[in-house]
């Protein structure tokens, strides 16, 4: 009889030890949960500051090079223009795109910001090769 009371006594206490081991995992799952959420928005808002300042350094550039091409004649000029305005393009679709992520969240974002990482360094390629050919004209 006394075995069998311990018996029970041990059941008892293991199953009062696995219902607090489970509501802890539960507590810690649900912290690691919110902690991966609050890191992974921490990224997003990261990420949005560093593409709104490219972009305003991208605008500033594009000045620039208008400036330089309106000293331009004839087809150097228009093909200045040309290039500015496809910098320009891509810049107002650069722009709508980063709206559409500020309001997008989770795996949404994150696939946005593969997307513009590529479109950013697409424009950068054109920007670089705009201003290679103004420096070649000079």
């Amino acid at each position: 009889m006394r075995s069998l009371v311990l018996v029970l006594a041990l059941i008892s206490f293991s199953s009062h030890a696995f219902a607090t081991s489970a509501e802890e995992v539960k507590q810690k799952t649900a912290e690691a949960a919110s902690a991966a959420a609050e890191y992974s928005k921490e990224q997003k808002e990261e990420f949005q500051k560093d593409m709104e300042t490219k972009l305003g350094s991208m605008k500033k550039e594009i000045a620039e090079m208008k400036a330089e091409a309106s000293k331009k004649t004839g087809e150097a000029k228009a093909e200045m223009n040309d290039q500015i305005k496809a910098l320009e393009k891509k810049q107002e679709e650069m722009k709508k795109d980063l709206a559409k992520m500020k309001k997008s969240s989770g795996k949404a974002w994150g696939e946005m910001k593969a997307g513009m990482s590529k479109a950013w360094d697409a424009i950068s390629d054109s920007y670089g090769k705009a201003k290679a050919h103004l420096s070649e004209e000079k």
